[in-house]
């Protein structure tokens, strides 16, 4: 790839819009939207964004513990007002929903992979 096109990919994956990007390695908007015609950009594109991804996902997954933690001791605090302690259980019992959904949806997954796995060996 030309360096433009290395710089366009690192500026699009740190800015808000194409036009942002553009301007920030001194092409057109037009010229970015040129690159998404080229095979070889849009797959490291591709997979950079997946990187940008998995690295916020890392991030966010760090989070929760933390982020529960607080929540139930806001819920627990007799001096927070009782709106807010009724927001602070109501979102632990959300999360804490929506991640065992993930885990079943996980678990399902894997039993899925492991029996498609078996039925490809007797073949």
């Amino acid at each position: 790839m030309t360096p433009n096109k290395e710089k366009a990919l690192a500026a699009l994956l740190t800015c808000s819009t194409r036009k942002e990007a553009a301007e920030r390695v001194g092409i057109s908007e037009r010229t970015i939207r040129g690159y998404f015609q080229d095979d070889e950009f849009i797959e490291r594109y591709r997979a950079a964004f997946a990187d940008v991804i998995e690295e916020a996902t890392r991030h966010a997954q760090q989070s929760l513990s933390p982020a529960l933690s607080v929540l139930r001791e806001i819920m627990g605090d007799e001096k927070e007002p009782a709106s807010v302690r009724v927001q602070a259980a109501k979102c632990v019992i959300d999360y804490g929903l929506k991640l065992g959904e993930a885990l079943d949806v996980l678990e399902r997954v894997n039993e899925l992979e492991k029996i498609a796995m078996r039925l490809e060996a007797k073949r």
